[in-house]
């Protein structure tokens, strides 16, 4: 046996030992809040949200043997989900479609000054207004610890509605259950706030 190998061996375990997590709980899929600033009721009623997912293209570069994949220049957020309850009076629900209706305008382009004139007056921060941030409004998940303390909040910048699902009234079902709606938003870009 060479005389470093004892040397090495501890070495090893010693950087293993380093390598620990500081915190080891696990993340539970409980603990979370939504806000976004232009839909206050849906934020309180949300039920259910996914952080969505990120792929990036791969270019194929041509060499005289194979084609070799390489970073793409493109990534490609996928929108962002929620489910919530719909309050009786459907004013979540109809926050949302109002905003919808003023960015497509379906009835006059006064629809559209409306919609742009309420998300101004509730940006997050002092974020520069611009032709698009008129029309989007920022959006965040504060993700809670074990302990239910917030721990990590993830920013999705100019967020709007892209998607609103109907709403199944049936007078034939013998046990009542309160009805839940998805709201479909797709926005810029998320990251994690460190």
């Amino acid at each position: 046996m060479p005389p470093n190998f004892f040397y090495i061996y501890i070495n090893n375990i010693m950087s293993a030992i380093e390598q620990q997590p500081t915190n080891r709980n696990f993340l539970g899929n409980n603990g979370f809040r939504f806000g976004i600033k232009n839909l206050p009721t849906v934020n309180y009623f949300c039920q259910s949200i996914s952080i969505p997912s990120i792929t990036m293209n791969a270019i194929d570069t041509a060499t005289p043997f194979a084609y070799v994949p390489r970073p793409g220049d493109k990534i490609t957020w996928d929108p962002l989900v929620i489910r919530f309850k719909v309050d009786e009076d459907l004013v979540n629900y109809f926050e949302i479609q109002k905003w919808i209706a003023g960015l497509g305008h379906p009835d006059d382009l006064m629809q559209t000054r409306d919609i742009s004139k309420s998300i101004r007056e509730t940006q997050i921060g002092n974020r520069p207004i611009g032709y698009y941030t008129t029309f989007t409004s920022d959006a965040f998940i504060t993700i809670l610890s074990s302990a239910k303390n917030a721990n990590k909040t993830i920013f999705f910048y100019e967020c709007f509605p892209t998607g609103l699902s109907q709403l199944d009234f049936e007078s034939t079902n013998p046990n009542l259950e309160f009805i839940e709606a998805t709201a479909t938003f797709r926005y810029r870009k998320y990251q994690l706030d460190e």
